[in-house]
């Protein structure tokens, strides 16, 4: 692809370093497969290319192979697996999960008020009369705890939050309440609610492990790398984990990278950046400036105001494609982070503003369908925001978009994972899918759609209550544009 193409085709970055995302919480991770010219197929984490080599880590450890045996690599996108949150067995944890009228407070998905009035009442009395309280509190409690996971499967992570926070109340300072409603408050975006409730949770001998793994996280995502660390060689004293083990490496190679970077912050980002690769500080003031605008518009677009700083990170080109391991065509990669190689930057070009706009409609998406949305919806609405129209012409997808058996989103999908040609195809197609539905519908129906992808929808009863269309119905529309 031609160097002024490149912009056109920013590839959503694949470095993806725990983000804790979904009700109860879901962590996605780099799921990169080598192949090799046998046919072999190598899942790994930490993919990289140096040095005439392939390197990658796999449980039995670091592994590095001659590139002529490696066909391609094929880089993972969000793999959602479950949480790695401890299991407290119920004898030494809520007891009372287990108690019949505890067990009657939610049913089939509904709250039994009076109920849960009467255990809460008789916990207060219990109180109230100096006797000890531990068997009412902890059945009020338990009640709390159901109505919280009910609100999870819902998709209404505020609810469940109130509700873990009444059931501490009844329970105060319990570890492992204390550890669910963090996993929460994370989703949430308050990573310093988060951080107050796991100082409890890291002297729990039980939870140690989970506290200090999600502590290193949330370090991690408020850019305080050296506590990140920290707290991640405390979890592996406490356990081996090869997942864990692998990010930790991949964490301090980029603490090392930035370990020496300027800083600079608005009320909604953190721009970190190599002193010789900017002009500081004015440069960095236009650029945050320039950050703060696209903030205001997307907030708008999305209704959405996140609530942590959104991290922003420019490296020296060699520092930024050696750390995500990306090839040089790809210009942006977002992965909580907003990351961007800037070599010899001495202006805020319009080059570089587009890249920053399509990055941070990433990160915008990602929140809004807290990571559920299709690498096609995030790859569209990144060009259609950032004004990345295609070159391609559009008779070049009609036979993508002809009905036949299995819908046209699921071959874009496919797209993705395929060499570079079918990459940029897969990007086109997916401008056309976005460009198609805001052009009918407008901003509401995909505010819609992402809200209903959050809430734990498909992609399919997504785009039925968004737009009451099947895939099928979406083809038609987007074939009969091409016309």
């Amino acid at each position: 692809m031609r160097a002024g193409h490149h912009a056109r085709f920013l590839l959503f970055g694949s470095v993806v370093l725990f983000l804790l995302l979904a009700a109860g919480g879901v962590w996605p991770v780099a799921a990169d497969v080598v192949v090799l010219k046998s046919g072999r197929r190598i899942q790994a984490v930490n993919v990289e290319e140096r040095d005439g080599k392939v390197y990658y880590e796999i449980e039995l450890g670091r592994i590095g192979i001659p590139r002529r045996l490696v066909e391609r690599i094929e880089r993972g996108d969000y793999v959602a697996q479950p949480p790695k949150v401890a299991k407290v067995p119920a004898a030494a944890d809520l007891a009372a999960l287990n108690d019949a009228d505890v067990l009657r407070v939610v049913t089939n998905g509904t709250v039994d008020r009076g109920l849960l009035l009467r255990l809460e009442r008789e916990a207060s009395a219990s109180a109230a009369s100096g006797e000890p309280r531990h068997r009412p509190g902890e059945r009020a409690a338990a009640a709390h705890v159901q109505i919280s996971q009910l609100h999870s499967q819902q998709g209404n992570p505020h609810a469940a939050a109130d509700s873990l926070r009444q059931a501490l109340r009844f329970a105060p300072n319990h570890p492992s309440l204390l550890l669910r409603l963090a996993t929460l408050e994370v989703q949430l975006e308050r990573y310093d609610a988060a951080l107050t409730h796991l100082r409890p949770v890291v002297r729990d001998s039980r939870l140690a492990f989970e506290g200090y793994r999600l502590q290193g996280w949330v370090y991690y995502r408020k850019e305080e790398m050296n506590r990140a660390v920290a707290a991640w060689e405390r979890a592996l004293r406490l356990r081996s984990d090869f997942e864990l083990e692998a990010q930790l490496r991949r964490i301090r190679r980029e603490a090392d990278a930035s370990g020496d970077f300027r800083q600079q912050a608005s009320g909604h980002f953190l721009l970190r950046y190599e002193g010789g690769i900017a002009k500081p500080p004015r440069l960095a003031r236009t650029v945050l400036r320039a950050l703060d605008r696209m903030y205001g518009d997307l907030s708008h677009e999305f209704n959405l105001a996140p609530r942590e700083a959104i991290v922003v990170l420019f490296y020296p080109n060699q520092a930024f494609y050696a750390l995500t391991g990306l090839p040089p065509g790809v210009h942006g990669a977002y992965d909580g982070k907003i990351r961007v190689p800037v070599e010899g930057l001495v202006s805020l070009t319009p080059a570089l503003e587009q890249v920053l706009r399509h990055e941070l409609v990433h990160a915008f998406v990602f929140l809004k369908s807290r990571g559920r949305a299709r690498r096609w919806l995030q790859e569209g609405l990144a060009q259609w925001h950032a004004r990345q129209r295609p070159q391609h012409a559009p008779s070049a997808f009609r036979s993508l978009f002809e009905p036949r058996d299995g819908s046209a989103l699921g071959r874009i999908e496919a797209g993705f994972g395929g060499d570079w040609n079918q990459v940029t195809a897969a990007y086109s197609a997916a401008w056309l899918v976005v460009d198609t539905l805001q052009r009918r519908f407008g901003r509401g129906d995909m505010v819609q759609m992402l809200d209903a992808l959050a809430a734990g929808q498909g992609s399919e009863a997504a785009l039925r209550r968004a737009y009451r269309l099947r895939p099928a119905d979406l083809d038609r529309l987007v074939f009969d544009s091409l016309r």
